[in-house]
């Protein structure tokens, strides 16, 4: 082979590369994609829950306090 192939052959591996190298980064971005959804939904699937909770929580303080004021005993 001459330098000219070699050359011709070396810049055809160097694109190659480049092109896999594309590829492998457009999949990448793909599964990126599909699990910032994910992670989105199990942040607000935690928010709910966070929220559910307090407002139960807030109930239970409110039943205690009403129970502690028919007790006659002074709220701390």
């Amino acid at each position: 082979m001459t330098d000219e192939q070699l050359n011709a052959r070396f810049d055809e591996i160097i694109e190659k590369m480049r092109d896999m190298q594309t590829e492998l980064l457009k999949g990448f971005q793909a599964f990126s994609e599909g699990q910032t959804i994910r992670l989105r939904k199990v942040e607000a699937d935690q928010s709910n829950l966070d929220a559910a909770m307090s407002g139960r929580m807030n109930i239970v303080e409110r039943r205690l306090l009403e129970i502690e004021m028919r007790l006659g005993i002074q709220p701390k």
